[in-house]
């Protein structure tokens, strides 16, 4: 396809804007081009936006949340085609190494590492996710379902991460999980963890983000800020004890409630990074003592990818309240103003 595309660009600290170049071409006879029709803005992007992430470079041309249509083909490619709704594999393993065929994390894919570090032959750094057109290898994409909105069919990524962490978490039909943090993220991890049979408890300061918890279902909701907090948690569980705490915000203070509550032999999932990082100041003794099991997680595998965009295909999660506003390309720059607010969830850039 000939022509010129446009795609965001974060230039500098609080700085996005709209760029425009020529159309990638098929190189390889085993790529496809993808008609990106939306990206999410992610904790991630608003935080390089933010200035927060000073190890990633500008100009960034960031996104790597992004659902789109495949446009063309090269001559080898035999599982997609022309009209297919797919998403991408943002991690781009190679497939090959040891750490990829023993199906560990595709981020530590040894031959290469991360394809963003040096700037393309435009200038610029960053996945092209916020794009309207991309080339990828087709081994790297996932079909979705065409009912499935562009906007929905972004979170595989985030959901695939996800549902990595609850499989580390090795989740048991019937166990109390305390979900700490309710944004996006947390939310996302209460419904999988649900989906795998157990009993949730979400713990949130703000009162939007309970609302938003109660709308899908959930009953067991804490304000930490208001009585006992462990009083609270006992009195959800009753006769049985927490399983497991999902760390899902990164905060000084989710760290100090996780620590108030867990009962012998708990494991705790930290599932959200933040920058700058919350402070942990735990005793080793208790880890010792307690033997409770501090698992962390980040990324997900080819087989989360799967199970991401089968699940999504059949809407089996409920993501609407989970997409806070949808901007055009051109309010880039108000879209990261409003992701990066208090209480926001994902923003969604239409392509």
């Amino acid at each position: 396809m000939k022509g010129n595309m446009k795609f965001g660009v974060i230039v500098a600290g609080k700085r996005a804007e709209v760029h425009e170049h020529e159309i990638p071409q098929l190189e390889e006879s085993d790529e496809i081009l993808i008609n990106n029709k939306a990206c999410n803005i992610c904790t991630h992007d608003y935080q390089q936006w933010q200035g927060f992430r000073s190890h990633q470079p500008f100009p960034n041309a960031w996104g790597h949340e992004n659902a789109g249509i495949v446009m063309e083909v090269g001559d080898k490619v035999k599982s997609i085609k022309v009209g297919d709704h797919v998403v991408e594999n943002v991690y781009i393993p190679c497939l090959k190494c040891s750490n990829c065929r023993k199906g560990i994390n595709m981020n530590l894919c040894e031959l290469l590492g991360s394809r963003y570090e040096e700037k393309n032959k435009y200038g610029y750094y960053g996945p092209y996710g916020c794009a309207q057109y991309k080339v990828v290898s087709s081994k790297h994409v996932f079909k979705i379902s065409s009912e499935l909105p562009f906007e929905e069919a972004g979170f595989c990524e985030p959901l695939a991460t996800v549902i990595h962490g609850i499989h580390r978490l090795r989740v048991q039909p019937g166990e109390n999980i305390l979900v700490i943090g309710a944004g996006t993220m947390g939310l996302l991890n209460a419904q999988v963890a649900r989906y795998y049979g157990a009993e949730v408890i979400i713990s949130e300061l703000l009162k939007k983000k309970r609302k938003t918890a109660k709308e899908l279902g959930f009953k067991k909701i804490i304000d930490p800020s208001q009585g006992n907090f462990v009083d609270k948690i006992n009195n959800y569980t009753k006769n049985s004890k927490l399983s497991s705490i999902i760390i899902s915000v990164g905060a000084d203070k989710a760290y100090e409630q996780a620590f108030k509550v867990a009962p012998m032999l708990c494991k705790f999932l930290i599932f959200a990074a933040s920058f700058p990082p919350p402070k942990w100041d735990i005793d080793p003794n208790l880890v010792h003592y307690k033997i409770w099991e501090i698992i962390g997680t980040y990324g997900a595998n080819l087989k989360d990818y799967q199970e991401s965009s089968e699940l999504l295909s059949k809407k089996v999660f409920d993501l609407k309240p989970l997409i806070e506003k949808k901007f055009t390309l051109t309010d880039i720059q108000d879209a990261f103003e409003k992701a990066s607010s208090l209480g926001s969830y994902r923003v969604s850039i239409i392509l």
